[in-house]
């Protein structure tokens, strides 16, 4: 396994038109130069070692955490900050080819001189950008006087564990999937430092994710529980830190009417402009409002600060697609499966783009295909998605008639289909039937039918998706906001009593048919 030794101890080089100095984790091109954290300059170097042969998945899990277990996305999340080491300092000069089920390579005009081979540079040549053996020493001399002076201080400051920690449950939090337990790495770094504000906030936001989105009915109880106490031990140690208050804000939801959970929003990242999790519910928020604009917006800013964030790419490709500018929402969403190709929400957006942009076959092609097949998916949808593509594609009586019957029964039995139900009845110009539906989501009576048989389902008068419904902005919804019923809906809702207290109005027409 290579170890950080590795890099103070490896020589400056230059390979092609860079010049890479491990030590200082540092590579300069002719497009500028990037600082990279360790594991990736270590990845970096395993590939130009390779000197263009594949270097195996298992070979770099070996060498990168040794016997650590990590998933796939941490491999992913490396890979794709190796490649954006040349999209900054050196575009066109190579590139990470991905050998599919095998591992990866280094490609390119990078190879062509000097055999492909680093070529290690003099460390004691005037104007070399390495570090010269006689200023490390020199260096550490000064530090001696430093420490001497009374800099003691700075031995020590830093626990290697508890950063690590701190770092890959943050990488988890931005490149991560649903099924990824970032809270592991925080309930860890807490458990090191636990009377650190940061830990205990993300902890807190960690959990109250868990317990939110996906996770077991057993098991949210005790995620909301913790994220609580997390919460409250961060805010006991910082009142303003911001990780803890967004978490609350997260387990508080339900409670909160929109304008008061955006406000609240706001109010963090006022203070704590560069929040992440923040900025994620806003826009998610600002989705369900129908303020796809101001959404959109919000996420260009995300991308600013973090572009290699998968929590931060495939939003953008759906609020494209939602605003009409498809083109622009395959480049951003095909560009996120060749980066996580395992990820969740990446998969779940290339699917849907497809399925409703009139490509259902190649939406199809994707479920037969278990390399690509969303993972959020259940059987029961999958079923369910293979009736209704068939008729979105077909569009033939027969077929519509097959998709609407199939789509109410699965709504009726599973409470977690409605929204796709709801979604594809629409598109097909089945409006009646997905009232019927919506109505029974949202506990909403309106003229739509008569009797609605899935009200008969407890689980729906419960129904909770009000607090999360920006499905009701997106393109094959657009049939149901134009009919004068949907004002029901978002009079039932609170979306027209939000909308009357910010004195503005959705960026999409309603009641318009």
């Amino acid at each position: 396994m290579l170890k950080l030794a590795d890099l103070a101890a490896r020589p400056d080089f230059r390979i092609g038109p860079l010049t890479v100095s491990p030590p200082r984790r540092l590579v300069e091109g002719p497009g500028g130069q990037a600082n990279v954290e360790p594991l990736i300059m270590q990845a970096f170097l395993l590939l130009i070692d390779a000197g263009g042969k594949v270097v195996t998945r298992n070979e770099l899990f070996d060498q990168l955490w040794g016997g650590v277990m990590v998933g796939d996305d941490s491999l992913n999340r490396a890979i794709a900050k190796v490649r954006r080491i040349g999209a900054e300092v050196a575009p066109g000069f190579f590139e990470i080819e991905t050998i599919p089920r095998t591992g990866y390579r280094l490609t390119g005009e990078i190879l062509e001189s000097g055999n492909g081979s680093p070529v290690e540079l003099d460390t004691e040549t005037p104007g070399s950008t390495a570090i010269s053996r006689r200023a490390l020493v020199g260096g550490g001399v000064a530090a001696a006087s430093v420490a001497g002076a009374g800099g003691l201080w700075l031995i020590n400051r830093s626990d290697p564990q508890f950063d690590a920690l701190m770092r890959q449950g943050e990488e988890a939090v931005d490149y991560g999937s649903p099924g990824t337990d970032t809270a592991k790495y925080f309930r860890g770094a807490a458990a090191i430092r636990p009377r650190d504000a940061k830990a205990q906030g993300m902890l807190a936001i960690a959990l109250a994710q868990r317990a939110e989105y996906g996770e077991p009915q057993a098991d949210v109880g005790s995620a909301v529980g913790e994220a609580e106490r997390a919460a409250q031990a961060a805010l006991a140690i910082d009142p303003g830190e911001a990780n803890a208050l967004v978490a609350m804000c997260m387990l508080q939801r339900s409670t909160l009417d929109l304008a008061t959970f955006e406000d609240r929003m706001r109010s963090i990242l006022a203070k704590d402009p560069g929040n992440m999790i923040g900025m994620r519910l806003l826009w998610g928020m600002l989705q369900t409002a129908g303020r796809s604009h101001d959404a959109l917006a919000l996420v260009d800013r995300a991308l600013a600060m973090k572009p290699l964030a998968a929590g931060n790419n495939f939003p953008k490709a759906q609020l494209l697609w939602i605003l009409g500018r498809v083109p622009e929402a395959d480049r951003v969403i095909d560009r996120a499966m060749q980066y996580w190709p395992n990820h969740w929400y990446v998969r779940g957006a290339r699917f849907a783009i497809f399925a409703y942009t009139g490509r259902p076959r190649a939406a199809l092609a994707m479920l037969d295909n278990e390399a690509t097949r969303p993972q959020a998916l259940s059987p029961e949808s999958i079923a369910l998605w293979r009736v209704s593509l068939a008729a979105l594609d077909q569009r033939s009586p027969a077929s519509i008639t097959a998709a609407r019957k199939a789509n109410l029964e699965a709504a009726e039995r599973y409470l977690k289909l409605s929204t796709q139900a709801i979604c594809v009845l629409s598109a097909l110009g089945e409006v009646d039937a997905a009232f019927e539906i919506t109505d029974a989501l949202f506990a909403v009576r309106g003229p739509s039918r008569p009797h609605t048989p899935a009200a008969t389902n407890p689980q729906q008068v419960k129904s909770t998706a009000w607090r999360f419904a920006p499905w009701l902005f997106i393109p094959p919804t657009a049939a149901l906001r134009a009919d004068p019923r949907f004002q029901l809906v978002c009079d039932g809702i609170g979306l027209t009593e939000y909308w009357a207290k910010r004195r503005i109005r959705p960026d999409f027409p309603i009641g318009t048919a």
